[in-house]
């Protein structure tokens, strides 16, 4: 549990220093997609990567359940910014 919350602090620190470019090329990195992708191939790649990852499916096994939550948040950030650039454009 120690490993999971320092890769945690240490990702999330990694991507508030990314700035501009940086991070929006992460964000597409996380989400698997190719830059230049479209809005809806984005919207797709969200929502297949939160149905394979989503924290009930993993709910007979805790340790599973945890790695998920901590994936979907990474999921649902990356998302995020991906849609707010796309809105700035």
């Amino acid at each position: 549990i120690i490993f999971v919350i320092i890769y945690i602090l240490l990702f999330l620190r990694r991507v508030k220093k990314e700035k501009g470019p940086e991070k929006i090329n992460r964000c597409i990195e996380i989400l698997g997609l190719k830059p230049g992708a479209p809005q809806e191939e984005v919207n797709q790649a969200y929502r297949d990567l939160v149905n394979v990852w989503h924290p009930d499916r993993f709910v007979g096994n805790p340790r599973l359940q945890k790695k998920a939550e901590e994936k979907v948040k990474e999921i649902n950030g990356a998302y995020e910014t991906i849609k707010s650039f796309y809105l700035k454009t």
